[in-house]
């Protein structure tokens, strides 16, 4: 056992000093971590002198490699990935290469920015609930919506997977649309209706990318009195990490709340409102050009959402000249321009980016570490990429564990280290790649279509599974509780029974068609064959590779051999009843 031979950070102190030593990106082309150890060894064996590392215990390198994998693109890494990393632990940071590339992993960023925008809400109710009429009559009600409301989500995806510099997510002179969001905000479009191309918002909106998105200032509605306040708090929150909202101040007994004139006055003049107003209410005016809000339901398509200055011109609200902390514009361009070069925005992306992988409130990101990952975010060009390789290949994001002296009560880890709890979105993707399944529900009857049980969370899962509703919960859960454990018992069930249905189907000699069950013929209860099937579950489903003669195969051999016998001598209840419960395995539940 031995770690990497890269030389450990020295004088930590305490659990913040700490978190920033590990965060230093391992370099894995060259003398990367080659095996699980207990931090405080060097690769000859001797320990270091840093008492700070001697409790914590680090992933070997194919651990490593499933929790990067799951993290990246929510599903496990491939037999030959696995057996590579084995005999080689430098390969790893190639393979992360190629999960960057990936559909799956442009996933995982949708659902990230998802954390931050709160884009997805419920789909049939405003601010979304847009409805099939006109050209688009035939979608149904829940596609309709994903697609709307996934829109600023795929702009993003696309300026990280085509290495775009991240600040063009606020700089873009175009935008993504399928057909339908081409068809609900009239925007050009030349595809197929599924596919999602490059489209452009009219011109009077300037190059702001998801700030000319109309959606995202739906979602974030306005009233008239409000005068746009909470969405330029929504952009502050989300992008420079800077909450109007969480300031500590002390509310003046004598401004009548109630009086929209003195409240008005009081913005301007009095000390304790003018504290967060002179610089909020001069960033609201940048987004002076869209509707405070518009009922979906009743709207023909196109739908105009923005008329320039009509907070100022129609409803002649009384707002401040646009302005971005003490600099003057006055088009959304401008604004964006604005934040990508605001150093906040980088320092706020890599909070951000950390905190999601690390599965840790951005609050709680150490500072040194945010700085250290914000230079060469900088010096990388605001390569996204770049930046969560760094993460993913450091060596705060192979510890596992912490153990202590025998008799002792093991030290408690550093906010963000250790285990990382499946989400949703993974969730879905792991069954779905293992067994084919996805786990939807047919509504049609109530005209809402298909909708995935795992991703929504109006009438599907997702929130008991952990995630977010964009509205009501906006911060996911990264701790299992009872509801959590029933969803992905649930699914797991589901998902057994269905993959040894569908391997069932498909006869022996065309055994390598099937998901799973590819070691091992239908009908055969031999012991070596049954391991041998079992050694490929393990591989496969819970991405460990364990000899015939483990443990961990004799448990699951067990298991295997009570349903059988207890199910009547059939081996496809017998493997159901495997396959469910290593899908509900504390290894599929974390990584």
């Amino acid at each position: 056992m031995h770690r990497s031979s890269r030389s450990t950070p020295s004088l930590l102190r305490g659990s913040l000093a700490l978190a920033l030593a590990l965060t230093v990106p391992a370099a894995c082309g060259d003398d990367g971590p080659a095996g699980e150890t207990e931090a405080g060894e060097t690769e000859a064996g001797e320990t270091t002198e840093d008492p700070a590392l001697e409790h914590l215990v680090f992933l070997s390198p194919e651990d490593h490699l499933v929790r990067v994998s799951m993290a990246l693109r929510g599903v496990r890494p491939s037999l030959a990935e696995l057996d590579a990393v084995a005999a080689d632990p430098d390969a790893l940071g190639g393979i992360v290469d190629e999960y960057l590339e990936t559909p799956e992993f442009g996933r995982t960023i949708r659902d990230m920015h998802n954390e931050s925008l709160l884009s997805r809400v419920d789909f049939a109710i405003p601010p979304a609930g847009f409805l099939p009429k006109g050209a688009i009559a035939g979608e149904n009600l829940y596609d309709l919506n994903v697609s709307v409301m996934d829109a600023p989500l795929r702009l993003i995806e696309h300026v990280v997977l085509n290495d775009k510099p991240y600040s063009e997510i606020v700089t873009a002179n175009y935008t993504l649309a399928d057909g339908v969001a081409a068809t609900v905000w009239g925007l050009p479009y030349d595809g197929d209706g599924d596919s999602w191309e490059l489209s452009s918002w009219p011109a009077d909106r300037g190059n702001a990318g998801i700030l000319s998105d109309s959606w995202l200032f739906q979602r974030h509605s306005s009233t008239i009195a409000n005068a746009n306040r909470g969405r330029a708090n929504m952009i502050s929150r989300a992008l420079l990490c800077q909450d109007f909202l969480s300031r500590d101040i002390e509310i003046d007994a004598g401004v009548n709340l109630a009086d929209a004139n003195e409240v008005a006055d009081a913005v301007r003049v009095n000390p304790t409102c003018v504290s967060c107003h002179q610089t909020l209410d001069p960033l609201a005016s940048f987004f002076s050009g869209y509707f405070p809000e518009i009922l979906p339901q009743v709207e023909p398509y196109p739908i105009d959402f923005y008329i320039g200055n009509l907070f100022f011109d129609v409803y002649g609200v009384n707002m401040r000249d646009p302005n971005y902390y003490g600099a003057a514009g006055e088009t959304l361009g401008d604004v964006g321009a604005f934040i990508a070069n605001d150093p906040r925005f980088s320092l706020c992306a890599v909070r951000r980016f950390y905190g999601y992988f690390h599965q840790l409130p951005i609050a709680d990101v150490p500072q040194d570490t945010v700085y250290s990952l914000q230079r060469s975010f900088i010096d990388s060009g605001l390569d996204a990429k770049a930046l969560i390789r760094d993460i993913v290949l450091a060596d705060a994001y192979r510890v596992s564990h912490a153990e202590a002296p025998e008799g002792e009560e093991p030290p408690e880890l550093p906010p963000g280290l250790g285990l990382k709890k499946l989400r949703p979105v993974q969730l879905a993707a792991l069954v779905d790649e293992l067994t084919g399944v996805q786990w939807r529900a047919d509504v049609s009857d109530f005209g809402f279509g298909t909708i995935d049980l795992v991703e929504d969370g109006f009438v599907g899962f997702n929130v008991l599974a952990g995630g977010i509703d964009g509205y009501f919960v906006t911060h996911p859960t990264h701790t299992y509780n009872p509801t959590a454990s029933l969803v992905l018992r649930t699914i797991a069930s589901d998902a057994a029974n269905y993959v040894v249905e569908h391997d069932y189907a498909i006869p022996d000699a065309e055994r390598d068609q099937r998901r799973l069950l590819t070691e091992v013929g239908l009908q055969d209860t031999s012991e070596a064959a049954v391991r041998s099937q079992i050694v490929h579950l393990h591989a496969r489903v819970l991405g460990e590779r364990v000899a015939p003669d483990s443990r961990e195969v004799d448990e699951t051999l067990e298991l295997y051999a009570a349903a059988y016998a207890d199910g009547g001598n059939l081996t496809n209840r017998a493997w159901k009843v495997v396959i469910a419960a290593m899908l509900q395995d504390i290894k599929v539940a974390f990584f």
